[in-house]
C-alpha cells in the first residue's frame, strides 16, 4: 500500500513539475523577454550593416543611432531578465536573421530603402510588443520597464518615416 501512495504521489509531483516548468515557458513575460531581445538584436545588427553600407548620410547615421540606443536597452533587458531568472537568447531568430540577410544582400539606393522600411516596420512591431507587455504583462518590473521604452521606439519610428518620406520625394 505504501509503495502505491508512494508511486502515486511521484506521478502527481511529477505532473505538476512538467506543469509548472510548461506554464514558466509559455509566460507572457517570457515571451515579451525573448521577442524583446530578438528585435533590439536585430535593430542593432541592421543599424551596424546600415551605418556602414548606406549610401545616405543621413540613413548611416540613423543605423549609428540605433546601434548606440538599441545596445543601451538590450543591456537594460538582459540585466532585467537575470533579475527576473529569463534566459535571453543569444542570436537571432531564423526570421530575423533571414530579414537580416535580405537587407545584407542590397546595396545602393535599394539598400536605404530596404533598411529605412525595415525600420518602420520593426518599429511598429516594437511598439506593439512593448504595449501589449505595458498593458498586460504579469511582473510589474518588466511592465513598468517597457512602458518607459515606448516614447524612444515611437521616436525611432517617426524618424524613419521622416527619413524614407524624404527619400522618395
Amino acid at each position: 500500500m505504501k509503495t502505491i501512495f508512494l508511486s502515486s504521489m511521484c506521478v502527481i509531483l511529477t505532473a505538476f513539475l512538467a506543469f509548472t516548468d510548461r506554464f514558466q515557458t509559455d509566460s507572457p513575460d517570457k515571451e515579451f523577454v525573448i521577442a524583446a531581445a530578438d528585435g533590439g538584436m536585430l535593430e542593432v545588427k541592421l543599424g551596424e550593416l546600415a551605418s556602414q553600407r548606406a549610401t545616405s548620410a543621413k540613413c548611416k547615421d540613423y543605423g549609428k543611432m540605433m546601434v548606440t540606443d538599441h545596445t543601451k536597452v538590450n543591456e537594460e533587458l538582459k540585466a532585467l531578465a537575470r533579475k527576473k531568472q529569463l534566459t535571453v537568447p543569444a542570436k537571432l531568430s531564423t526570421a530575423k536573421q533571414q530579414q537580416y540577410d535580405s537587407l545584407a544582400a542590397q546595396t545602393g539606393e535599394k539598400f536605404d530603402m530596404l533598411y529605412m522600411n525595415m525600420m518602420i516596420a520593426s518599429h511598429e512591431e516594437a511598439i506593439g510588443v512593448f504595449q501589449t507587455e505595458s498593458n498586460k504583462g504579469q511582473d510589474p518590473d518588466l511592465k513598468k520597464w517597457a512602458d518607459s521604452k515606448i516614447p524612444a521606439l515611437k521616436h525611432h519610428l517617426e524618424m524613419a518615416e521622416q527619413l524614407l518620406g524624404a527619400a522618395v520625394k
